[in-house]
């Protein structure tokens, strides 16, 4: 039995979360800092290799209106450089994961000023959470 990996792209950092095998709980699991997309594809690679995941949840970022932004191109870019590697790999809404991160911080007591090396990871999370709803 596998595990799903969410992925929020940022153009600076990158959020990951992870399931439990059994699929039923989202874990914040890591932020790396956005340098290219090989450098991503390669760090996917091997969290997908040494974590035994079966499915990669990739955020898609679609604006408030419905419409497609460029973060919405550069998921899909991402989608495909997984899928070229034979990895599973699907696109899934995003809206408002990282507000919601952003306020269970607020609520933890966690200041904005002191988020940033968390937020990114507990956005995929909140992702990996609607995904497994």
């Amino acid at each position: 039995m596998g595990r799903l990996l969410s992925v929020d792209l940022g153009r600076t950092r990158v959020g990951l979360a992870l399931s439990d095998p059994l699929k039923m709980v989202a874990s914040p699991f890591k932020q790396v800092p956005f340098t290219d997309q090989q450098t991503l594809l390669e760090e996917i690679c091997i969290i997908v290799s040494e974590k035994n995941v079966e499915k990669v949840i990739i955020g898609f970022p679609i604006r408030e209106d419905g419409k497609e932004g460029q973060g919405c191109k550069d998921a899909r870019m991402f989608l495909h450089a997984l899928q070229k590697r034979n990895i599973n790999a699907v696109l899934w809404d995003e809206r408002y994961s990282s507000k919601i991160a952003m306020n269970i911080l607020r609520e933890s007591g966690i200041t904005t000023k002191n988020s940033k090396d968390k937020l990114d990871s507990l956005a995929a999370s909140v992702l990996l959470e609607n995904y497994l709803l």
